[in-house]
């Protein structure tokens, strides 16, 4: 039987969790509280006399920079260093952001806010491989389940921050938005560099070479990869066609506010405990459960429209969103050859990010002609998906321990305070099995 210590208790974790980690951790808290711009742009711009279609333009190219920030900032990390593309980014979203407040120009609008998607999505790669670099192996799941938590907890209380700073100003509300990523650039700064031990450095001739192509060449990674893309398309419909069906159920749109909140809910209070059970399964069976249970869940809206079958259904999803989600976060990290940690982590959030842009299309155009057909076909898909996950996921290699530092804090055998990361063996939202972060 396994020694309590492999599979660390949330009190375990969060004792042994060290000074950068929690850097990361309250940096990136504090950044989602403040995070208004994308959830109050339309209405920010029309309220300043931008058309409605414009203002729908200028969230697009805020959301196209999102993506491509992801994908640089995977290379940006491998190539510069995990700090500093932490610190460029937050520093250059915030600067934007409170530029934003100042122009009155369409074309001036667009170009800022897809060059602030794109910083403000940048640093997410960088987050997550220090997460995995700072952390000992037993504790990376664990880790992940506490990043998601402030994660979520930033995300459910900001947008309510915000409706009491537009109370006041819009201006006040991105500046306060600017100020806050501006905190994590300087909470950033206090982090180290992180490098390879010498035992994991790779020779010049066992190398791999640093692109995205040496990524979509791993077949197995790919098959994770599409895993996500899979999931990502199901689990949006949560968002897409769940409100359509609540109402077409004769409900009032109120229900659909109650179930979102219900996962909200359930998913900050029982991850971190569940989360102690689910680190002791493989990674691909943590995985494939999860996304399992988000089809399963997803289906079971069929069995509607009595309203405890809505909440039978979300509970069901929101259960593998729990279970799937904090592995499948901290696997890309893991499972990343030495010096493209980064663009592992970037490329899993790639085709998620796909999903969601794409789900809501095919979700809504299906329930028009067959309202069923849209739960029925989320079926499928998780088939798919769980096969794929099983198929292309293989156990992570164990890395060496962080050594205790001479504070006590862990992580120190893969730091150094003056040299760029150059090859060690952590988003929206990393990778994430049906994640709404």
């Amino acid at each position: 039987m396994a020694n309590s210590t492999d599979h660390p208790s949330v009190v375990q974790t969060l004792r042994q969790i060290s000074r950068p980690v929690w850097l990361l951790l309250v940096g990136m808290l504090v950044n989602r509280l403040g995070n208004f711009l994308q959830i109050y742009l339309v209405l920010y711009l029309t309220q300043k006399g931008f058309s409605e279609p414009a203002a729908g333009i200028a969230l697009g190219a805020y959301g196209v920079g999102s993506v491509v920030g992801v994908l640089l900032g995977g290379t940006i990390s491998d190539r510069f260093g995990y700090r500093w593309t932490i610190v460029v980014s937050m520093a250059g979203a915030g600067l934007l952001t409170a530029l934003l407040v100042h122009l009155t120009v369409l074309w001036a609008v667009l170009a800022v806010a897809a060059a602030t998607g794109l910083l403000a999505q940048a640093y997410r790669p960088a987050s997550s491989a220090m997460l995995v670099e700072l952390t000992p192996d037993k504790h990376h799941v664990m880790v992940f389940a506490v990043y998601r938590l402030a994660f979520n907890l930033g995300t459910t209380a900001g947008p309510l921050l915000g409706v009491l700073l537009i109370s006041y100003s819009y201006d006040l509300m991105f500046y306060v938005d600017a100020i806050t990523s501006v905190v994590f650039a300087l909470f950033a700064l206090r982090l180290p560099h992180t490098v390879t031990s010498a035992k994991d450095e790779p020779t010049a001739d066992t190398a791999p070479r640093k692109s995205y192509l040496t990524v979509l060449s791993d077949r197995g990674y790919s098959l994770f990869m599409l895993a996500l893309f899979l999931n990502a398309v199901v689990y949006i419909q949560h968002v897409s066609v769940l409100p359509l069906q609540v109402t077409a159920d004769g409900h009032a749109p109120g229900l659909y506010a109650v179930l979102l909140s219900l996962n909200a809910v359930v998913v900050i209070a029982l991850e971190l405990p569940f989360t102690k059970f689910v680190q002791r399964l493989p990674a691909k069976i943590a995985v494939a459960l999860g996304v399992g249970l988000v089809g399963v869940g997803m289906n079971l809206y069929v069995a509607g429209p009595a309203i405890a079958m809505f909440v039978v259904a979300t509970l069901v999803w929101t259960l593998g969103e729990i279970i799937g989600t904090p592995t499948a976060s901290a696997y890309p990290g893991q499972v990343a050859p030495p010096g493209l940690r980064g663009r592992y982590i970037a490329a899993a959030a790639f085709p998620m990010q796909i999903g969601y842009a794409v789900g809501p299309a095919l979700g809504v155009a299906l329930w028009t002609v067959w309202k069923d057909g849209v739960w029925w076909g989320s079926s499928v898909i998780t088939v798919v998906a769980v096969v794929a996950a099983l198929v292309g996921m293989r156990r992570p290699t164990a890395s060496a321990e962080p050594e205790a530092a001479p504070d006590g804090s862990v992580g120190a055998a893969h730091v150094t305070s003056g040299e760029v990361a150059v090859g060690a063996p952590e988003s929206t939202s990393g990778a994430s099995a049906g994640a709404s972060g």
